[in-house]
C-alpha cells in the first residue's frame, strides 16, 4: 500500500447521489478538516451569547416573585407614617401665621381634612393586623380622641361610634382659628399627641414584621442567631 494515495474529493464526487455524503460541500469539508469551521462556530455562538436579549426587559415580565406581606404590617407602617406627617403639618408655625389679624383658613381646613383622612386610615388598618402593641396604641389614640370629642365638635370635627373622624367643612371654615391652633399646634396639643402615637404605631409595625413571620411565629433566623450565641 506504500505510495498509494486516496483522493477523498473523487470519493465525494463519485458518490454525489449518496444520501450520507451527497449534501456535503467540499469547501465545508475542508473547513471542518483544518479546524476553521469549529472556530467559526465558537465565534458565532459567542456573539449570540453577547447579543442575548433579556425577555423580562422586553415583556416587562420577570420570573422573580416579589414577597407578599400577608400580615398587613407594611401597610400599617405606611398609614401610621401618613398620619404622623399630617399631624406634624398642623403643628408647623407658618400654617398659623396671621395676615391682618386673620388666619389662612383655606390652608388650615385642607390640613385638618388631611389629618382626619389619615387618622381614619390608621383606624381601618389597625383592625387588619394581629399585634397587641398596635392594638394598644390605637386604643390610646381613640380614647384620647373620645376625650377631646367635645372640643373637636366645636370646630366641626365629629367623632363617630367607630372612632373615626368626619368633617363638617362649612363648620370648620367658620371655626375660631385660635381654637383650632390650640387643638393642633403646641407641645401638648391633641395633634402633637396623635403624631407621637402614630410614630409608635409605625415603630411597632416594623418591630412586629422583624420578629414575626406571616404565620405569627418567630423567624427562624432569630433561633439560628441564638444558637450561635449560646
Amino acid at each position: 500500500m506504500k505510495g498509494f494515495r486516496f483522493d477523498i474529493s473523487s470519493f465525494f464526487q463519485n458518490n454525489a447521489s449518496n444520501n450520507l455524503f451527497g449534501s456535503i460541500n467540499l469547501s465545508d469539508y475542508a473547513s471542518i478538516r483544518n479546524g476553521s469551521y469549529g472556530k467559526l462556530m465558537k465565534s458565532y455562538y459567542a456573539e449570540q451569547k453577547k447579543g442575548t436579549v433579556d425577555n423580562s426587559s422586553v415583556t416587562g415580565r420577570t420570573d422573580k416573585k416579589e414577597p407578599v406581606d400577608t400580615t398587613g404590617l407594611s401597610v400599617m407602617k405606611q398609614k401610621a407614617d401618613g398620619l404622623k406627617d399630617a399631624a406634624e403639618a398642623l403643628n408647623k408655625v407658618e400654617l398659623w401665621k396671621q395676615t391682618d389679624g386673620s388666619y389662612d383658613m383655606d390652608r388650615i381646613v385642607s390640613a385638618v381634612k388631611d389629618f382626619a383622612k389619615e387618622y381614619n386610615r390608621v383606624i381601618d388598618q389597625s383592625a387588619k393586623v394581629n399585634s397587641q402593641e398596635i392594638s394598644r396604641d390605637t386604643r390610646y389614640m381613640t380614647s384620647l380622641t373620645g376625650t377631646m370629642s367635645k372640643s373637636l365638635g366645636k370646630v366641626g370635627i365629629t367623632v363617630g361610634f367607630d372612632g373615626k373622624l368626619s368633617i363638617n367643612e362649612d363648620a370648620l371654615k367658620q371655626a375660631n382659628g385660635s381654637s383650632l391652633k390650640t387643638l393642633f399646634s403646641g407641645a401638648v396639643s391633641y395633634g402633637t399627641q396623635i403624631a407621637g402615637k402614630a410614630g409608635e404605631i409605625s415603630r411597632d409595625a416594623v418591630m412586629n414584621s422583624s420578629l414575626y413571620g406571616s404565620n405569627g411565629t418567630l423567624q427562624n433566623m432569630l433561633s439560628g442567631n441564638y444558637n450561635k450565641w449560646i
